[in-house]
């Protein structure tokens, strides 16, 4: 018959190592060097990345029947790019004829997907009326 092994951890006991007999071992004097091959250290600078964009089109504001909500827009993809994966990405919006900036976020993917429209929202105080039918750069 065989004996059953038990899980559980015994004790740790210490065990007096028999002390071995040391012997004089003679190392030579005149040790070896490696020569490791070792290629010249390439100083390189890092690159400075331009952020890259996806462009769209804004179509109007974000409203149902009754409402319009004026810091939210729809836009609509003009490059062929996941438009899905933009969701949570940083837009940039320049007025053609002013120096203005607006800024915000992708909220989410709007109406049916083989649409390519997005919701965007703005920071601050919202959207201009003039901004339809601007050219908004997402940054991927």
């Amino acid at each position: 018959m065989s004996k059953k092994k038990t899980t559980t951890k015994k004790p740790a006991t210490k065990k007096s190592a028999a002390k071995k007999p040391t012997t004089a071992v003679k190392k030579s004097t005149a040790t070896k060097k490696k020569t490791a091959t070792t290629k010249p250290k390439t100083t390189t600078t890092k690159k400075l990345r331009k952020p890259k964009f996806v462009k769209a089109q804004i179509i109007g504001y974000r409203r149902n029947n009754r409402l319009q909500t004026t810091n939210q827009a729809v836009v609509k993809m003009l490059e062929d790019y996941n438009h899905k994966a933009l969701v949570g990405n940083r837009f940039v919006l320049k007025f053609s004829e002013s120096d203005a900036i607006a800024t915000g976020i992708v909220t989410a993917v709007h109406g049916q997907a083989r649409n390519k429209q997005l919701r965007l929202r703005f920071e601050k105080s919202g959207m201009s009326g003039h901004a339809i039918n601007e050219i908004v750069e997402i940054q991927i």
